[in-house]
């Protein structure tokens, strides 16, 4: 556990200046359009004081002077923050710091969290849309290799109090470090290797013989992929928003395979699952790479990898993850799914 507490105070400090980098070169025109109104053409750059007290100060010129929600904000992002479970608490893990990376989300899925819709009925499981949708994304990488170690998820919109109206969340998170693999989706384990994760991903009754593959997908996705899902997948193709929110439909077993044929998905939308998935004896690869590769050369998958941006790429685009994305629980699963996709997949089916 003590690579959990150790690094809590650094991620939640990290969120807050990721997700004001992030925002500032997806949204440039929005963040400055805010400074001019609140602060009548003051420019403000929005970051994380080394104390409580600079942070309120900060925070109060955006705010316009909201001195009881500045304080609010700040007692937040400033705090400690302690998580038990016995699954941690049952290993001990050290990782040097100085090797890691974090990738965070604050909000995925961020329509959904601002239309806030609470009433919508699932498909086997599978939320549409809704605030069940929304996701806090927390990856963390090695920055030497690009390889996901830690991801945390976290489901704030899970359950509604019918009298209360409050809801209740979720979190689930991953460790796959140096052979050692456990995940709060499973009992206390210390060590797991990696065949032995994965043995147990290869369990669900859909991954075997003629049976179908269940799919999650956005609903933007490719008429072509649609059209060869529809071939190897049958009815069990289930549309959902939100990167964060397909993967943990994976992740849960809700849905097999999780495939997105767009570059439209960045490395903070898939760090945090990706280490949940290794963790569990899966992966999350790059479709386009994917479709391309001979499986008899036996060459490993391309997973995807987070220290390093698109070549020739700027801005927020070079974080994208080009090739699209697949995420699965066994690679036996989707070595048999991605044979049967390219029997009916058109070779221009993915971008170029």
């Amino acid at each position: 556990m003590y690579w959990y507490r150790k690094l809590s105070k650094r991620i939640w400090r990290t969120s807050f200046q990721a997700w004001g980098k992030k925002f500032l070169e997806k949204n440039p025109m929005n963040l400055l359009m805010i400074w001019f109104v609140l602060t009548l053409g003051e420019k403000i750059i929005m970051r994380l004081g080394p104390t409580e007290e600079e942070t309120v100060a900060l925070l109060s010129k955006v705010l316009n002077g909201n001195k009881l929600a500045s304080e609010a904000l700040a007692k937040v992002v400033h705090q400690d923050v302690f998580f038990s479970d016995p699954a941690l608490d049952s290993v001990e893990i050290n990782i040097p710091q100085d090797i890691l990376g974090i990738w965070v989300d604050p909000i995925d899925s961020t329509y959904q969290y601002i239309k806030g819709s609470a009433d919508i009925t699932p498909n086997q499981g599978i939320f549409p849309s809704g605030l069940q949708c929304v996701t806090v994304l927390i990856g963390v990488y090695d920055i030497q290799t690009g390889v996901p170690l830690m991801g945390v998820i976290n489901q704030p919109f899970v359950s509604q109090d019918l009298h209360t109206r409050r809801w209740k969340g979720q979190c689930y998170w991953g460790l796959s470090y140096l052979g050692t693999n456990i995940h709060s989706l499973l009992p206390p384990v210390s060590t797991r290797s990696n065949s032995e994760a994965q043995s147990q991903g290869t369990q669900n009754p859909s991954s075997e013989g003629s049976c179908r593959f269940s799919v999650v997908i956005s609903t933007s996705e490719k008429e072509t992929i649609k059209g060869a899902l529809s071939h190897v997948c049958g009815e069990r193709i289930f549309r959902a928003a939100g990167a964060g929110y397909k993967s943990l439909c994976v992740i849960l077993g809700l849905a097999d395979i999780y495939i997105f044929s767009e570059d439209t998905t960045f490395k903070w939308d898939s760090c945090a699952a990706h280490a949940i998935l290794r963790a569990m004896g899966g992966g999350m690869v790059d479709l386009k790479e994917c479709l391309e590769r001979n499986p008899d050369t036996g060459l490993d998958l391309p997973q995807l990898v987070y220290h390093v941006g698109n070549e020739g790429a700027a801005g927020v685009d070079q974080w994208a993850n080009k090739g699209g994305l697949i995420a699965y629980r066994s690679e036996k699963q989707l070595e048999t799914f991605l044979s049967r996709l390219l029997q009916h997949l058109a070779p221009v089916a993915t971008h170029t």
